[in-house]
């Protein structure tokens, strides 16, 4: 049976890359693959975490049964770098598939890939952030580029990516896959969701959700609401995510005037049953990013049908068909925005077949594609 080494976070540990894991752990356990998940004992330190907690309240995704997985790392111990490298060369695995998202974890990770290539095994990155969203600089210079090597394989989720990649001197081999959408999916119907939340058929929803940071830009969405003209269909805004930054500006401004009693705040990590609602509830999905390399919200959005309003930024914008599956306006621009918004409560006719298709392609199979093609090539004893 072939193996497949999966080195990331998986649930009880909360996030995209969580889901991210989990998503290429279950495609592969459906195509009939033996998968081994090396996930984290402790992931980030306090000092590192401005959220609440760093688990996931919700249930465990379907079908990764925690036998599997092996919650050897501890970031801050190198200890279990070492150790968690030895466990999986023993498993003897046929490819192994590297989480790497912050310079943070690049020593734990290095050790792993250095480990695994003493034994020829094929080493793949997927490099969901080449360089950090925030604070790129000291002290993560010197770790942007630690462990690749020209003999592993890079997955990126945007072009943008793989030209960052370039920029910093790794030159291993890149692929383009499209950001997945995570395995489950639990949408439901519009008016079920709406009345969950109190809100009334005719009002147009505008959704923003996610962990909010200054990057992603939740001031100029403010900003641009105040600015939507008084006639028109009636809207609300919701704000739904966990506050990583100070969230009493946006509360006070929430409070005036043309703002108040249309704009709602849910400071929490949303489960994925809060999660699904919110997104079922929307009219469009708003990303009013200043910077950023690529979101799964985008995916997430076209799994339940809903366009998305963002921003020309990185791998976000490479996402969207203008006018079909979302509308993009430049970054820190409110006017823009607000006119962008206002398209979406005037009735402007996106595509439900190009949101299809966007999310037909938001798949994990590419993935599983490329372990089966490293596989042909490893070693033959690596099969058990």
């Amino acid at each position: 049976m072939s193996r497949l080494a999966l080195v990331g976070p998986v649930h009880p540990l909360r996030g995209g890359i969580a889901q991210h894991t989990a998503g290429i752990a279950l495609e592969a356990r459906r195509r009939g693959h033996d998968v081994r998940v090396f996930s984290y004992r402790r992931l980030y330190p306090k000092i590192l975490f401005p959220g609440r907690t760093q688990l996931d309240p919700g249930a465990a995704p379907m079908g990764v049964p925690r036998e599997v997985v092996s919650e050897s790392i501890d970031s801050i111990a190198p200890r279990s770098w070492l150790e968690t490298a030895r466990e999986v060369a023993a498993c003897r695995p046929n490819a192994v598939f590297l989480q790497r998202w912050h310079p943070f974890f690049a020593p734990p990770l290095a050790l792993v890939a250095r480990r695994a290539r003493r034994d020829r095994i094929p080493i793949v990155w997927l490099v969901h952030n080449a360089r950090p969203h925030e604070g790129a600089g000291w002290p993560w210079g010197p770790l942007l580029t630690l462990g690749f090597d020209p003999r592993d394989t890079c997955i990126v989720h945007a072009e943008g990516e793989r030209a960052t990649l370039a920029a910093l001197g790794v030159d291993s081999p890149v692929r383009l896959l499209p950001m997945p959408t995570p395995s489950r999916v639990a949408r439901i119907e519009r008016a079920e969701a709406r009345r969950r939340f109190g809100l009334a058929d005719d009002v147009v929803v505008f959704l923003f959700v996610g962990h909010v940071r200054r990057y992603k830009g939740v001031d100029v969405l403010l900003e641009a609401l105040a600015r939507l003209p008084a006639e028109g269909r009636a809207w609300c805004a919701i704000i739904a995510g966990e506050w990583y930054v100070d969230r009493e500006p946006a509360i006070e401004r929430a409070r005036l005037p043309p703002l108040a009693g249309r704009v709602r705040i849910d400071d929490r990590f949303l489960p994925e049953h809060d999660l699904s609602a919110y997104l079922s509830a929307a009219d469009a999905v708003v990303l009013p990013y200043r910077a950023g390399t690529q979101s799964a919200v985008v995916p997430l959005a076209y799994a339940h049908g809903r366009p998305v309003v963002t921003t020309r930024v990185g791998g976000i914008a490479e996402a969207l068909r203008e006018g079909e599956t979302g509308l993009l306006v430049p970054p820190e621009d409110p006017a823009a925005l607000a006119a962008a918004l206002d398209r979406v409560r005037r009735g402007h006719p996106f595509s439900a077949a190009a949101i299809a298709e966007a999310h037909a392609r938001a798949s994990f199979e590419p993935f599983l594609d490329l372990f089966e093609e490293l596989r042909r090539s490893a070693r033959p004893d690596a099969e058990t």
